[in-house]
């Protein structure tokens, strides 16, 4: 089990978490997140700050799921 590779992807994804609802908030305003964070329609066209921070996040997540596969 490999908690120290686990307890970085966990702070990685807080990271791009925090900086991809900080760019809706910014594009859709103060609910984006509630209101429009898992439609397809709000993710940003590419080469927006908001489309890199969703790629960011996105990336985060899958690494966080598979680290947390490795330490079970």
């Amino acid at each position: 089990m490999d908690i120290e590779r686990l307890a970085k992807t966990e702070n990685a994804l807080a990271v791009a978490d925090r900086l991809w609802r900080a760019e809706m908030q910014q594009a859709f305003g103060p609910d984006a997140v509630l209101l429009y964070g898992f439609g397809v329609d709000h993710q940003g066209n590419p080469g927006t700050q908001l489309r890199t921070t969703f790629e960011a996040r996105k990336s985060a997540i899958a690494t966080w799921r598979h680290a947390r596969r490795l330490a079970d």
